[in-house]
């Protein structure tokens, strides 16, 4: 977060990063107003500007997530895990194949079951992020939200890239009770809920301790494997609309590359974690590019064209990142 002369400004910037979020959140809601589809993105890029541009995009995005996937898991194990509990060192390379078998096993036992163990610990996180924004601000008072303009400009656009992962509920979007206004009502109250929450843990700063460390390095392992998992189910329904491949059989199948990447990382874990970073996201960012750039052939409306000019704005400022990185 930027330096400020008023200290730092994580609470700002995070509300407008939020903010800057709406936009691609707009467009990815106004395509599931009329399209609701395992396809996602790509059925939303079809409608606007045909098949072969929506194979394009579906094929940068399977190629980011089945890059993702095994480097998240090389994240957890080497980076959060370790931050909190330094006596795991050793068995880093056991936890490196345990928890993708475990996440694979987590998928395979049922949609229902991986969506409400996910939403138990959305909870639970919520919960912890309201426990860390009251011990910092009892520590150590609200902090500063005071800051320089070109700094909240540029980290904002930066905070809003990590909502991207907010277009995988798309992908479900036929299969839930509701359709899609049942997607719209999730995914507007779920920015909505987790800007808050975050901004809130910020204003209060992040208190120091020992227990502190820990529910805070638990916590944000247990997000980041329920964001693998919602990848995984968003991979498997994306395949099944363009292959016809039973989604179960689509799941065992991703399995493979998800497990052996994670196996073969363990030669040099570092070095293969930098090695699937940036072109997974580079992949990403292009992803989303063709789905935004494409919206104005869907809407041809000057309101929409420039909601689209927005959110393209900030996926290619993410791609620049990802370029530079």
């Amino acid at each position: 977060m930027p330096e400020t002369a008023g200290g730092r400004s994580p609470t700002l910037v995070t509300l407008l990063g939020a903010l800057l979020y709406c936009a691609p959140l707009a467009v990815w809601l106004r395509f599931n107003d009329d399209i609701v589809s395992a396809g996602g993105l790509a059925a939303f890029v079809e409608a606007a500007a045909g098949r072969r541009l929506a194979l394009v995009q579906a094929a940068f995005w399977t190629f980011s997530y089945f890059l993702y996937l095994p480097y998240t898991v090389i994240d957890i194990v080497h980076e959060l895990l370790p931050d909190a509990f330094p006596g795991i060192a050793p068995w880093e390379w056991l936890l490196q194949l345990v928890v993708p078998v475990a996440l694979v096993a987590l998928v395979l036992a049922g949609t229902h079951v991986a969506l409400r163990l996910l939403a138990l610990s959305a909870a639970a996180q919520l919960v912890v992020l309201v426990a860390l924004g009251m011990s910092g601000l009892r520590s150590h008072g609200p902090r500063a939200l005071a800051a320089h303009p070109h700094d909240v400009l540029r980290h904002s656009a930066a905070v809003s890239l990590l909502f991207v992962c907010g277009s995988l509920p798309l992908f479900l979007g036929a299969e839930v009770r509701g359709g899609s206004r049942t997607i719209r009502t999730t995914l507007t109250a779920a920015a909505a809920i987790v800007a808050a929450f975050v901004a809130f843990a910020l204003f209060g700063g992040v208190p120091s301790g020992r227990a502190w460390a820990i529910v805070a390095a638990a916590g944000s392992a247990v997000s980041v494997a329920g964001l693998i998992v919602a990848e995984y189910l968003a991979l498997s329904r994306l395949l099944h609309a363009v292959t016809r491949v039973p989604v179960r059989r689509i799941l065992a199948l991703v399995a493979v590359p998800f497990v052996a990447i994670d196996a073969l990382a363990l030669t040099d874990p570092e070095r293969f974690d930098h090695a699937l970073l940036r072109p997974s996201l580079v992949a990403l960012y292009v992803s989303q590019l063709i789905v935004l750039a494409s919206y104005p052939l869907y809407k041809r409306r000057a309101p929409d064209a420039a909601i689209a000019g927005i959110a393209s704005a900030v996926m290619a400022y993410g791609l620049w990142l990802s370029l530079r990185a």
